[in-house]
């Protein structure tokens, strides 16, 4: 008889599972050891279509709608029969197969800055507690090669390291690539007459200084947390294999002719190199998609740089062998208002919106939920959460959604307690 490892051992103990199959404690926490998940992807790249994309306008178009509530853009078939997107994604139309569409993701969260966090955290938004975000998760809990961050933002994000500290908090590039030039991001380029030996030098006086004066009591878990953010920078500073893992200008020609020149393709390329380096977790952000004015100006003009760069991500990534082991997982935080308001713009929804997902074991050509005939709430059999698709990604890195961690006043609290994992998403 075998033990679920998605029940925390607090859930185990709690529940007398190890007396009913015969095991003392001893021997579950050599099975915990020695059993850990099967992780189905060695990183994620997470793409925030920031502010919120019409889920009508865009993947989950709904011709049975009132007309007043279609919009202006028309429908194009997909390589999936009878499938149909927005015309301003023909790239994406072609290779959707490679996808799994998640379709009526529901919540209460209206504003921005509440279903962010909930987004990217799991968990609904609480006074009590701070949630890490998963990114942080990521990088507290997995390995990376020497001098290369677990967690990078390109160029920023709201994702934030809650009760575990600054520690684990992103590296944030604040720049995007251009395309044909090498990227130096800043705080790892060495210039202005300093030289790798110069700053070790400096390092040492520092250390030196902060064993001096540095005291132990209060605020010891900020200062912990600053010393690793600080480490970490410091190898990333003296390291070629940092700097070489940023500077996309190191690609072949045959995939850098995959990627517009635009900032969000570039981005994404940056990316697909990043974890090809080792990092854990990358979060993308392509702002603008608050669209309460002209909706359709504003989602026209963000759709095409998204469709030729997400499909190049995925190709880049197939070419390179590691489809299988990187999770792409794009999605806003909400969806946008089927009723046209007066300025021709759309307004939050969350009671429904979609989430792409590809690679990293995730199953190809599949559509998993779904909205009703008008797209203006989850079909009868669809009940999936924020919290669910935390728990998914989690998952798929071989993290326990309901791990148990501490924050730093001692409350027990686990990582995605509602969550559940969508098993239907993996192949």
């Amino acid at each position: 008889m075998t033990i679920s490892h998605m029940q925390s051992r607090r859930q185990l103990l709690q529940a007398g599972v190890l007396g009913g199959v015969g095991l003392m404690l001893a021997d579950y926490l050599r099975l915990a050891e020695a059993s850990p998940l099967k992780p189905s992807a060695e990183a994620c790249i997470f793409v925030h279509l920031k502010g919120g994309p019409s889920h009508l306008d865009t993947l989950d178009m709904k011709p049975e709608a009132p007309s007043a509530e279609q919009g202006e853009f028309k429908r194009i078939q997909t390589v999936v029969p009878g499938y149909e997107v927005c015309e301003h994604l023909p790239r994406l139309a072609k290779w959707i197969d490679r996808f799994t569409l998640i379709r009526g993701i529901s919540h209460a969260a209206g504003a921005h800055p509440l279903a962010n966090e909930y987004l990217f955290t799991g968990n609904r938004p609480s006074p009590a507690v701070v949630y890490p975000a998963m990114g942080s998760v990521t990088a507290k809990e997995l390995t990376t090669p020497e001098a290369i961050p677990p967690f990078v933002a390109i160029p920023n994000s709201d994702m934030a390291a809650g009760f575990l500290g600054v520690g684990y908090g992103s590296f944030k590039t604040t720049s995007v690539p251009k395309s044909g030039q090498p990227f130096e991001v800043r705080g790892l380029a060495v210039s202005g007459g300093l030289t790798i030996d110069k700053i070790k030098s400096r390092n040492e006086l520092l250390r030196d200084l902060d064993q001096t004066f540095r005291t132990t009591e209060a605020n010891s878990a900020v200062l912990e947390g600053l010393d690793r953010f600080s480490q970490k920078a410091n190898e990333m500073i003296l390291s070629d294999r940092a700097r070489q893992a940023f500077d996309v200008s190191r690609e072949s020609p045959n995939i850098l002719k995959l990627f517009e020149k635009d900032d969000v393709s570039q981005s994404l390329l940056l990316a697909g190199r990043l974890v090809e380096h080792g990092v854990r977790f990358v979060t993308v952000t392509q702002d603008g998609w608050d669209t309460h004015l002209d909706n359709f100006v504003g989602h026209k003009k963000l759709l095409g740089p998204f469709d030729a760069g997400i499909t190049a991500l995925v190709e880049m990534l197939e070419q390179k062998g590691l489809l299988n082991k990187v999770l792409i997982v794009v999605t806003g935080e909400f969806g946008r208002t089927p009723t046209i308001n007066k300025q021709v713009g759309r307004d939050h929804w969350p009671r429904t919106m979609w989430t792409l997902v590809a690679g990293g074991g995730a199953k190809r050509n599949f559509f998993l939920g779904g909205t009703d005939k008008k797209g203006h709430a989850p079909d009868d059999s669809t009940h999936l959460k924020p919290d669910d698709l935390a728990a998914s990604i989690y998952h798929a890195l071989g993290l326990d959604p309901q791990r148990e961690y501490f924050t730093p006043n001692g409350r027990p609290v686990l990582l995605v307690p509602e969550g559940k994992v969508m098993s239907e998403l993996f192949a």
